[in-house]
């Protein structure tokens, strides 16, 4: 169960990053 756990832990960094990744996108494309 504990590699379940750790995947779980490495799909949500990846979600944050994900999240991080489309606000910056968001910030650099919004002025156009």
């Amino acid at each position: 169960m504990k590699n379940v756990y750790n995947i779980g832990k490495l799909f949500e960094k990846l979600g944050d990053a994900y999240d991080d990744f489309c606000q910056r996108i968001g910030s650099v494309v919004s002025p156009f």
